[in-house]
């Protein structure tokens, strides 16, 4: 939950500037996406795409007029064709006509620059959305602007056609690509064997790094410990698994950590908001003054594949469906902090790094170092313990996420090839995971009788629905623990362990910040090095 008024307040001024070089950064994004248009149509790879796309367009709406005269005469008469097509266009036009709708259709829906990467289910339906939006602004155009009368039954059968041939085409190449894995030769330098997961043994962190060598993965961790080790206890004893105790803010640990790795994953955060409004400096120099460090540290080693932590949290307050080009509106430290990281992360994009942001909802399940001041987890630890929950407003909707389900995306990213996923940012969830937090304790309070529920008004103003279009048509991500699963596992885990004192430090960032910043590490840090530099200079 959000820290009472004067922090927020204090919020508002990171914010704020931000928004602004937001704005600044995406007009310019936008216009080099206008800039890089006619580059991406003018490739070699694409343009050969393209005639193929017009040769099957158009052998498909000629063999639906064959058909259609087939059936109704028996025989071709003729000169039927041009009556067929209505008399407003010779055979020529249409076929311009044919092949500019459908490419310029084909286009917008990422035909030739992101459907290679979509997995097959989502491949076909894309495919089909755009042959049936061909053949509607096709007949649209005939009727409305050429006042034409081109036959509505060719239409249809072409439409049939089209999809089965365009469809078949882009299948078949699929199947040629696995079965003889052709592939280009500089691909060998994108395997991944060894992942540098920073930030490792906490609550993310330690439920990803036993996937990762089941997996099998190297695994090597950058920790600075702050929450102990036990939660990487059942990895450490694994022969593909080592551990470095350092800072993120190091440069020299951080170098260290990053040799011989082939991808990096960064959860080294401060996370949620009121851990950063504990200190705020220190939120700053984790969350991201590291991450322009981490970048060029990470491209020094020739690191290609740079994955990121971020959240939902940085769409800050709105009514509508958010999705990855929705406009971010961070309304705290800890959502500027990742906004501040993304921007730095998909402007370095190039053909050698490939970072990728991953926007998680709220976390929630039971993880090797458990958390209590997340949502889910404490409702249902409030109602396991004390038999009453506090529920906030209760009307604002948020994105809730099992943090296993966190860890199968990294590795889905991981696994994905590099065009699919260099320099984007995706939502990570699914859209039944969308809830209103008064939903949240209703789930516990079915699931843990008798509970007392009270509602409470503090005033936070985030608020925020979230698409997840994007992963499940790229990567074909789908959640598989829902908040039902979550709460059960967190009471079982409650019950087993006798858990009495949810204000325990351990299971609580805020509390764990404010410790650790009051120790001597907490001062040491190669931004403040140089900060005093400067000033000394």
């Amino acid at each position: 939950m959000s820290p009472e008024s004067n922090n927020r307040q204090g919020a508002s001024k990171v914010s704020d500037p931000g928004n602004l070089r937001l704005l600044n950064r995406l007009n310019s994004r936008m216009k080099r996406k206008k800039h890089q248009l006619l580059p991406t149509l003018l490739r070699t790879d694409v343009a050969l795409r393209i005639a193929a796309d017009v040769i099957l367009v158009n052998s498909s709406i000629l063999a639906a007029a064959l058909i259609w005269l087939l059936f109704r005469r028996g025989a071709l008469v003729a000169g039927a064709l041009p009556t067929i097509m209505g008399g407003r266009l010779s055979v020529v036009g249409y076929m311009v006509l044919w092949s500019c709708i459908a490419i310029a259709v084909f286009h917008l829906n990422g035909f030739y620059t992101r459907t290679r990467g979509y997995v097959s289910r989502y491949k076909l339906l894309v495919i089909a959305r755009a042959v049936t939006l061909v053949a509607v602004l096709f007949g649209a155009v005939d009727r409305l602007v050429l006042q034409g009368n081109f036959s509505r039954a060719v239409i249809t059968i072409g439409w049939a056609v089209m999809l089965l041939s365009v469809a078949a085409a882009r299948f078949a190449k699929d199947s040629l690509l696995s079965a003889y894995r052709i592939e280009s030769r500089s691909r060998s330098s994108d395997k991944v064997e060894r992942v540098l997961v920073l930030g490792g043994a906490g609550y993310l962190g330690s439920m990803l790094v036993p996937r990762l060598l089941r997996s099998g993965y190297k695994v090597r961790v950058f920790d600075s410990f702050m929450y102990g080790s036990a939660s990487l206890d059942s990895v450490k004893h694994h022969p593909a698994f080592e551990s470095m105790k350092g800072d993120i803010r190091q440069i020299e640990p951080v170098v260290e950590a990053m040799k011989d790795c082939d991808a990096v994953i960064d959860l080294a955060a401060i996370v949620g908001d009121p851990a950063c409004e504990e200190n705020r400096q220190l939120a700053v120099e984790v969350n991201r003054a590291a991450t322009r460090m981490l970048i060029d540290i990470a491209k020094g080693y020739g690191i290609r594949r740079f994955l990121f932590a971020s959240s939902c949290s940085v769409y800050g307050a709105s009514e509508f469906l958010m999705d990855e080009c929705s406009q971010v509106a961070p309304i705290s430290t800890y959502a500027q902090t990742k906004v501040d990281s993304e921007n730095l992360l998909v402007e370095g994009a190039g053909a050698d790094f490939y970072p990728t942001v991953l926007r998680f909802g709220t976390l929630f399940g039971l993880s090797p170092r458990p958390r209590l001041d997340l949502v889910v987890n404490l409702l249902t630890a409030q109602a396991a313990i004390a038999g009453k929950i506090t529920i906030f407003n209760g009307t604002q909707w948020r994105p809730f996420l099992h943090v296993d389900d966190a860890g199968r995306a990294f590795i889905a990213c991981l696994e994905a090839p590099p065009d699919v996923v260099s320099g984007e940012i995706f939502n990570v969830g699914d859209y039944e995971l969308n809830h209103q937090l008064r939903e949240i304790s209703e789930k516990v309070a079915n699931f843990v009788p008798h509970v007392e529920t009270n509602h409470v008004d503090n005033g936070d103003k985030r608020n925020y629905r979230v698409s997840f279009d994007k992963i499940h048509s790229r990567l074909g991500f789908r959640c598989e623990k829902s908040v039902d699963d979550g709460i059960a596992e967190m009471h079982q885990w409650i019950k087993a362990t006798n858990l009495t004192d949810l204000s325990a430090v351990q299971f609580n960032n805020q509390a764990m910040t404010r410790v650790f910043a009051e120790t001597p590490d907490a001062q040491r840090s190669t931004f403040r090095v140089l900060e005093a530099l400067a000033r000394s200079a």
